[in-house]
């Protein structure tokens, strides 16, 4: 059966600026912790480091090239804080304006629409060094920078994202939780502060938003205790996120939870009224998995521990291969937040990839794209605002703190020689876009 996407969905594919880049310490780019890390007293490499990636910055053109080869519609990336600001703020780096400009404009002759994250977990250095986004001195420095984002790109960008994956930022640290609480709360400040920045900006006639990663949560039985369980990591996870944003408040039972712990974070009596005032146009959405939650009396917090589903597929990042729970995902926001518009920002797979006879073999990958875009076409069918699907990543990069390791690409990138090789996920996912089915 041929499923036919609506004639104005989007596709398009992702990539962020750290993760593929390079040139780390070309034509003025200041550092972010990502520079610091792995690397010894004299600066040089101990492990894998994003210093060269995919050399993006040097080979933007080429790369261009395929994205038009693969027919994409629209360009997720992410602008480096500390090319535009090398110390966060004061002086502008106009050898790094100059990149994003290029880039910018060769996208758009080349019939590819640029969309741009402001932060994706590269906060300048300076800042990391005195409380990231604990200090809400950074709220102040990240808006100063998004106005001059909006200034310089504002004329040709017409979809923003404020930030990606406020749960990672917030919670994958090692700060108490009643400060991780506090890390988010000011995220989700410095998001409404963008939306009313841009909104009131000369070129603020385009679309906001914010990226959440989010996974629906499922008990693993029927038993409450389950239920319990999946539904206090559903708050954790993903209603923290949801109901600020969305709602202008925190979820009840996730509040009683954290006092109940004894973690606490301050909230000023404007800061809702604020974020509720300032909603976005739609919500960007990460989905790679789901969570089975089975009750758990040594997790006295959550009652929770992840249940591994022993018939199931899982990908090289050990995360379970679920395309329906992108279905209910949907769904859920369509029922319960308002059915705001949803682009889905990041979907992919790792899977151990292979170069044989010149060729990238990946038909898990495939796989994987055809039945979460099935996922998607069905929300739609039954009601669910989506209108674009960026898949992650356009190449294999950077993964963070798995550096080189696992491979989440439509392209493949041999680090060795930077040559770019478009796997068969990349040559299914133009078929798909040339249809415009499935």
């Amino acid at each position: 059966m041929t499923h036919k996407f609506p004639k104005d969905f989007i596709f398009g594919a992702a990539t962020s600026a750290y993760q593929i880049e390079g040139a780390a310490s070309k034509d003025g780019r200041g550092q972010t912790m990502w520079d610091v890390i792995n690397h010894d007293e004299q600066g040089h490499p101990t492990a894998d480091v994003g210093d060269v990636a995919c050399d993006h910055y040097h080979r933007y053109k080429e790369d261009i090239q395929l994205m038009k080869e693969l027919g994409l519609q629209s360009y997720r990336f992410s602008i480096s804080w500390v090319r535009i600001y090398p110390k966060g703020h004061g002086d502008i780096n106009f050898l790094g304006v100059d990149f994003y400009q290029r880039l910018i404009d060769e996208l758009i002759s080349q019939g590819i629409e640029p969309t741009a994250t402001l932060w994706h977990g590269d906060l300048p250095l300076v800042y990391d060094e005195n409380g990231g986004w604990l200090n809400p001195d950074t709220i102040t420095h990240y808006l100063n920078y998004a106005k001059t984002c909006f200034d310089l790109f504002g004329d040709r960008i017409k979809i923003w994202y404020t930030h990606n994956e406020p749960w990672c930022t917030a919670f994958l640290n090692d700060h108490p939780l009643s400060q991780q609480l506090q890390i988010a709360h000011h995220l989700f400040l410095a998001h409404a502060k963008a939306i009313q920045l841009y909104k009131n900006h000369p070129y603020g006639d385009g679309k906001i938003g914010i990226v959440l990663n989010l996974g629906k949560q499922y008990p693993k039985t029927f038993d409450k205790m389950d239920q319990l369980a999946a539904r206090n990591v559903d708050g954790f996870v993903n209603r923290w996120f949801l109901d600020p944003l969305i709602k202008g408040e925190y979820p009840k039972d996730m509040i009683k939870l954290y006092h109940q712990a004894g973690h606490s974070f301050t909230i000023q009596e404007e800061d809702m009224d604020l974020i509720k005032s300032h909603p976005m146009d739609f919500l960007g959405i990460n989905m790679y998995s789901r969570g089975v939650q089975s009750y758990s009396p040594f997790n006295p917090f959550f009652y929770a521990q992840d249940y591994h589903m022993p018939e199931a597929t899982y990908t090289e990042m050990g995360w379970e291969v679920c395309p329906s729970s992108l279905y209910d995902l949907l769904i859920d926001i369509k029922e319960k937040y308002q059915n705001i518009p949803v682009f889905i920002t990041e979907n992919g797979a790792a899977f151990k990839d292979e170069i044989i006879e010149g060729r990238v073999h990946d038909p898990l990958r495939v796989d994987y794209l055809r039945k979460h875009l099935e996922s998607v076409y069905q929300a739609i069918t039954d009601g669910a605002n989506v209108t674009r699907y960026y898949a992650w990543s356009l190449f294999d990069n950077f993964e963070w703190g798995l550096g080189y390791s696992k491979r989440f690409g439509l392209i493949y990138i041999d680090y060795e020689t930077q040559n770019r090789i478009i796997k068969d996920s990349g040559y299914a996912y133009q078929k798909i876009i040339k249809k415009r089915s499935i």
